[in-house]
């Protein structure tokens, strides 16, 4: 596989879902890497001879560091050797918990993996509070011990109050920066769902945003229904997440925009290639800081 671009501007990429290895091979040149998961990979190792030579960009959900709960040694060392394997050239996390402590789950709980602490199969907002802040912080010196290339921190979408919170997110992910030195990863769909649903503006927002921590961005759909606004990785971005790539590369050291487009094997590949040339657009548009 090839390393990651060095070039001065963002470089562009799309997340993998089965589909992108034809893409990539009908339409070379298109992207220039590919975010694939390291879970896909911990399962089927063959995805990464999929992609070819296109580099890759190594994206988790598996470390929990806003949980209560470590990873286990064998996951730790698992990522490590996909860091490697990969080249990557950091590694996206989310700032969410995704693991909890069995013994808190209840006596009536169905102990489906015994021994194993819980795996609740999304990455939920932790309580954004003054404690939390400080459990991130050791997760991440934690993480700098076991990998050797950056940790990025990817703010989960918000869809309701979050119980024992004392900050805002964006206050929530400061706080982490200046207490750890932490790099992130600004997804701009989750961003947007966020102020939707807690009724703030996303450009008020933004620019309270620690935005010189941003190594790379995401673009993806959103959906409205039931009265609120939601993750959807199957739909074509709404514009203000353009507007919001065009502040943001404007501003912050990004590195690498990925499009999410990654639900459906039924996305247009006639829509993916418009939508990167979208950001391609945004990216040439600005300028490099």
């Amino acid at each position: 596989m090839r390393r990651f671009p060095t070039s001065a501007g963002p470089a562009v990429g799309v997340a993998y879902s089965k589909t992108t290895p034809d893409y990539i091979r009908r339409n070379p040149g298109s992207v220039d890497y590919v975010e694939v998961p390291f879970e896909l990979l911990r399962h089927d190792p063959a995805v990464a001879a999929r992609v070819g030579t296109t580099p890759v960009v190594l994206h988790c959900a598996s470390l929990s560091v806003a949980g209560s709960v470590p990873p286990a040694p064998a996951v730790l060392g698992s990522v490590a050797e996909w860091i490697g394997r990969t080249g990557t050239p950091w590694l996206g996390e989310h700032l969410s918990f995704i693991t909890a402590e069995r013994e808190n789950s209840g006596r009536s709980a169905d102990p489906y993996a015994p021994g194993e602490p819980w795996n609740i199969g999304y990455t939920v907002s932790p309580p954004m509070n003054a404690a939390t802040v400080e459990s991130v912080a050791r997760s991440l010196e934690h993480a700098a011990a076991a990998f050797s290339v950056p940790l990025i921190l990817e703010n989960p979408p918000i869809y309701f109050p979050m119980p024992g919170s004392t900050m805002s997110q964006v206050e929530f992910i400061s706080e982490v920066c200046a207490r750890s030195q932490a790099r992130l990863l600004l997804d701009l769909a989750h961003f947007y769902i966020t102020s939707q649903n807690t009724g703030k503006d996303p450009e008020s927002e933004l620019d309270r945003f620690p935005l010189e921590q941003v190594v790379e961005v995401h673009v993806s759909g959103v959906d409205t229904d039931a009265g609120g606004c939601w993750d959807h990785h199957a739909s074509r971005a709404p514009q203000i997440e353009l507007d919001l790539l065009a502040t943001v590369l404007d501003r912050a050291p990004v590195r690498a925009v990925t499009l999410e487009y990654n639900w459906s094997s039924r996305f247009p590949e006639s829509v993916l290639r418009e939508e990167i040339a979208r950001v391609r657009e945004v990216v040439g548009a600005c300028r490099t800081p």
